[in-house]
């Protein structure tokens, strides 16, 4: 009779399990409890639905693995002890410390492959057990088990249609040893590798004092990681080997290099860092390899150590070029081929040409002379060819044609005199020379501030060159929110450029100046227009097919009523310096608003500028914080490589941080348009004026 109850509880409980597992556990857990109070306390381990909430973010809905003689709520109070060490703990360093609660977690609470079989070991064990108890004396309990149980077994059982007992519940594909336990059951634990990197490399001293410290090792079951299992479903901690199998150079000093080389300059193959730095857990780069790295920049490129017979520490350089010295062999390269290619297609023009004079030889043998042609005498002999007017030849009033004035973007803009011009102070130093602050006095005899660009003197025929490209670039741009030029003075040195004189400076100062630092505040509004402006500005840029390279709020400038026009008077050269970087002795970049294909290949497209107006956008809604502030040029690089963006401001709303995600897509066709850009901005402003007006 009580063989046939303990068969008919075996069986409930299997079904139980098998056709409901997380509805049920409450079942579980009484029959536990139940199991416990009858003397099989120490009989096996259970799994149970982790319901604690120390380990909530890596156990969520899992079922985790019991002890024998240990419950869910000892473990978690334990797990609150000893983490409440770790974090107050000083001993621990930053790149250990966020895999601590993690490595406790899957260590004391495995998680359960297959919970149903688990459970099932357990209370077949239990009713193993349950026959070898004193009849005589255990009755009256053993009854009251049996009812219970037997009572449980019969709700589950009206809930679904019986069914046959399945045996391959203690298939062999698992462990089917009595009683269940962390070895013999079927348990996803810490991945062997992760444990073994912290362990020995990472977290070796922590995981030292863990493993003897009274709250921790003493009191939770910490892996041993030569016991684990190689298994590749394994609870993994997340650490992950920094690694970069495409970088074949190095930056500066190497020490962002990543890439995968392994042998020293003399040819010998790189030990592994642990092996001979003991502490590397301040530089996580080394955990796992040992390809050459350069940790802390203490030496002026990548190295390694390597073997040697003496059996001391040997380190040696890699044969890793400089980045730098790359580009400038792919640079000849390319300019070769392309001298070559450029040869051989005047090669080709010259021997069409001349075969072609030839020919017209031979026809026009009996032509008229010269001076009887029918066409006339051309005026093409006697004036420069239309487009290759310089600068000089302006200067010394060459004469010219009205057709080559009409080719020439020199010759639209007004000509003024330096007795037109009072300069009144200094604001800054370009690439041509100063930048001052100054009055126009006009034909009709008003005046006008204006801002003169002027040109340094005695310049050299290439800056002159770059100066008088700079007027005919932008001559022809005209737009509300473009600062455009009213003026050249060409007939005396100093050369100068006139523009229009915005009152309240660039746009940094102003955002600055208008900030909750110095207890002011703009409105979304003003934020939208002034955004909205900039948009519209690079918008016509972009249709007249003008890059502007260098998009960014100090390059914006503000005038009375919250005017915004895009200009580049180079001022950001010598005041913004620090927004600038030279990249391997060449020109300076403003990487913080580059984006990678700038950076790296020198690619700026009008694509580029959407990139930058989306650094621009977080400017202003950061009221003129530095983008990537606290990070050093070079770190920006590497943060922008890896696609580390700027975060959300907090004044900023989500659909214009969404926009400034959007621009900094990492493949440029996907970026939007500034088309697309001011439509939507205009859309925003517009809507704001409508609730303002119903607000009010």
């Amino acid at each position: 009779m009580l063989s046939k109850m303990l068969f008919i509880l075996l069986h409930c409980v299997s079904l139980h399990y098998l056709l409901n597992v997380v509805s049920t556990s409450k079942l579980v857990e009484s029959n536990i409890l139940e199991a416990q109070n009858y003397g099989f306390q120490h009989s096996s381990g259970i799994c149970h639905l982790y319901n604690g909430s120390v380990c909530i973010e890596y156990l969520k809905n899992a079922y985790v693995f019991i002890s024998p003689n240990l419950t869910m709520n000892d473990l978690e109070e334990k797990l609150k002890a000893a983490y409440g060490v770790i974090k107050e703990s000083k001993d621990m360093n930053s790149n250990c410390r966020v895999y601590a609660l993690p490595s406790l977690c899957f260590s004391s609470l495995p998680i359960c492959r297959t919970p149903e079989r688990t459970n099932l070991l357990f209370f077949a064990n239990v009713a193993t057990k349950t026959q070898h108890v004193n009849f005589s004396t255990n009755r009256a309990r053993k009854k009251r088990f049996s009812k219970t149980s037997s009572k449980n077994a019969k709700i589950f059982l009206k809930r679904k249609s019986v069914v046959s007992y399945d045996n391959n519940v203690f298939g062999t594909d698992i462990s089917s040893q009595y009683p269940p336990t962390r070895e013999s059951e079927n348990l996803k634990r810490i991945c062997r590798e992760e444990c073994e990197l912290l362990e020995n490399e990472l977290c070796q001293k922590e995981y030292a004092i863990a493993k003897r410290h009274p709250v921790i090792g003493k009191k939770l079951p910490l892996e041993e990681c030569q016991s684990l299992p190689h298994h590749k479903d394994c609870s993994s901690l997340g650490i992950t080997i920094d690694v970069d199998n495409t970088e074949d150079c190095y930056w500066e000093d190497g020490s962002s290099y990543r890439g995968i080389t392994e042998v020293s300059s003399t040819g010998k193959t790189c030990l592994r860092w642990s092996w001979l730095m003991k502490e590397i857990s301040d530089f996580p780069e080394l955990i796992g390899q040992n390809y050459c790295r350069n940790p802390g920049g203490v030496e002026s490129s990548p190295w390694c150590f390597v073997d040697d017979t003496s059996f001391e520490r040997i380190i040696e350089p890699c044969n890793i070029p400089k980045c730098a010295e790359k580009m400038w062999l792919n640079a000849i390269l390319i300019t070769a081929a392309a001298l070559f290619f450029i040869v051989a297609i005047f090669s080709v023009v010259f021997i069409k040409r001349k075969k072609a004079y030839g020919m017209r030889n031979i026809r026009n043998i009996n032509t008229p002379n010269a001076d009887k042609n029918i066409y006339g005498n051309s005026q093409l002999n006697s004036i420069p060819e239309a487009g290759r007017i310089s600068l000089t030849n302006i200067l010394e009033g060459v004469p010219l044609s009205s057709k080559n004035i009409e080719k020439n973007p020199l010759l639209k803009i007004p000509h003024l005199t330096l007795q037109d011009v009072e300069f009144f102070e200094e604001l800054g130093e370009g690439a041509f020379g100063k930048v001052y602050k100054g009055q126009l006095t006009q034909s009709s005899g008003t005046k006008m501030f204006v801002a003169i660009k002027a040109l340094k003197e005695n310049a050299s025929v290439k800056t002159q060159q770059d100066f008088k490209r700079e007027i005919e670039l932008i001559s022809d741009l005209k737009h509300q929110n473009i600062v455009c030029i009213l003026g050249v003075v060409l007939n005396k040195e100093p050369y100068c450029m006139i523009f229009e004189y915005m009152s309240n400076g660039d746009l940094h100062e102003f955002l600055i100046s208008n900030s909750p630092s110095e207890n002011k505040s703009l409105t979304q509004l003003e934020l939208l227009k002034i955004s909205m402006q900039i948009s519209e500005g690079m918008e016509y840029l972009s249709a007249h097919h003008y890059v502007h390279r260098d998009l960014a709020a100090r390059n914006c400038l503000v005038s009375d009523g919250l005017i915004v026009k895009i200009s580049d008077f180079g001022l950001s050269r010598d005041i913004y310096s620090s927004d600038y970087y030279r990249v391997q002795s060449k020109s300076l970049l403003p990487v913080r608003w580059m984006p990678s294909e700038s950076i790296l290949y020198g690619k700026f497209t009008t694509e580029s500028d959407i990139w930058s107006f989306g650094v621009v956008l977080w400017e202003i809604y950061s009221y003129g914080i530095q983008p990537y502030y606290g990070h050093s040029n070079q770190e920006v690089i590497n943060l922008i490589r890896s696609r580390q963006l700027l975060p959300c401001p907090e004044i900023c709303p989500s659909a214009v941080y969404s926009l400034m995600v959007e621009c900094w897509h990492e493949q440029s066709v996907k970026r939007p348009t500034f088309s697309d850009i001011s439509s939507r901005l205009r859309t925003w402003f517009d809507g704001h004026i409508k609730m303002n007006s119903l607000n009010t």
